[in-house]
């Protein structure tokens, strides 16, 4: 791997190190190596029935934007899960979302993004992700899309929802764990990226813990 950095002009970097893989590197050579925590890429981990409870004073604005939009529009809003026949819908949906975050510093990661949530919807049947939607008068206005990680945590990959809705953003967090992760311990929602909004937005949930990522790169003598 070294002679591959040195053939290019490269400095060594190793990105997206675990605890448990900076162990091992430390055990072939812990002088070799400088290691430092990228908390851009932690990737957040909560507690399933937290998410569905709500309980206590940390999540009394999350269950009061929930609560606001379960009686602002009552009857007129459903969960369903994603199926083909509404790809096109989510695919519009997220297409509204992007048109209004647009022209921001993280455009590009934004279009990154979309690329990915659209190879997946492309990708479905290979892939096989779970999904769960809330159609509001008869149109997709948020949606979520994870899967499995392991025995114990699901891992949700992609969650839109439109940001004019108060409380449609608790909601989809919510029905889809409920609906689809029920039956979890944890639920991992990733990494926030540096950017603020996204970092606000993921705290706010009160995570249980982090899985901590490092950059590796070689110790200079």
């Amino acid at each position: 791997m070294h002679e591959w950095f040195e053939e290019h002009n490269h400095p060594f970097l190793m990105k997206g190190v675990t605890p448990a893989a900076v162990e091992r590197i430390k055990a072939l050579c812990e002088d070799c190596y400088d290691f430092t925590p990228d908390r851009d890429n932690y990737e957040y981990v909560y507690l399933t029935q937290s998410l569905i409870n709500l309980s206590g004073k940390k999540f009394r604005q999350k269950k009061n934007n929930l609560n606001h939009f379960r009686n602002q529009y009552i009857g007129n809003w459903e969960y369903v899960p994603i199926t083909e026949d509404i790809f096109d819908e989510c695919l519009e949906a997220e297409k509204t979302w992007y048109n209004q975050h647009e022209d921001g510093d993280d455009d590009n990661e934004l279009l990154g993004e979309r690329h990915a949530i659209e190879t997946v919807f492309n990708n479905w049947s290979v892939l096989q992700p779970t999904g769960g939607a809330i159609r509001m008068y008869n149109k997709i206005v948020a949606f979520s899309i994870g899967e499995m990680l392991n025995d114990d945590t699901a891992i949700i990959h992609f969650e839109k929802s439109d940001p004019t809705i108060r409380g449609l953003y608790q909601a989809i967090n919510h029905e889809f764990v409920v609906h689809a992760w029920g039956h979890t311990t944890y639920i991992n929602r990733e990494e926030d990226m540096g950017i603020p909004g996204l970092r606000h937005s993921k705290e706010s949930y009160n995570p249980d813990h982090f899985v901590e990522k490092y950059d590796v790169t070689l110790r200079q003598k």
